[in-house]
């Protein structure tokens, strides 16, 4: 019993993330609002980018699997996990025209935005 408690700390230890803590990251530009996300390990026909009543939705799976022989024993390893994050679109997003690109483990979100109408601010004086 000892034995898988230590086995037990010991992966408790490895701080790994676990895959479906999806984090992201946010940059606002005049045009646009680009995201990152880092999803390693999952190709672009397991991810799949939804928009439902102003709702961006990421969900992607990844699975792997290795097999090892050496010295006469037989190692086999599989993992999988599944990402699912859902982000609130801004109201000046132009939900049409949102592309997205997988380069190297990491997905890119561009969300082109439309102009905003200038607020007329009107200063009120206190008497």
């Amino acid at each position: 019993m000892q034995a898988t408690d230590n086995i037990n700390k010991l992966f408790q230890n490895l701080h790994i993330p676990s895959p479906s803590n999806l984090i992201g990251r946010v940059k606002e530009k005049d045009e646009c609002y680009k995201l990152r996300y880092e999803v390693p390990g999952v190709s672009k026909e397991d991810l799949k980018i939804t928009i439902d009543d102003g709702v961006l939705t990421i969900k992607g799976e990844l699975k792997e699997e290795e097999e090892e022989e050496s010295d006469g024993e037989h190692w086999s390893m599989r993992s999988y996990g599944c990402y699912n994050t859902s982000i609130m679109l801004p109201d000046d997003a132009k939900a049409d025209e949102i592309k997205a690109e997988l380069k190297d483990g990491v997905l890119y979100i561009t969300i082109p935005r439309t102009e905003k109408p200038k607020k007329d601010v009107k200063e009120i004086d206190i008497h």
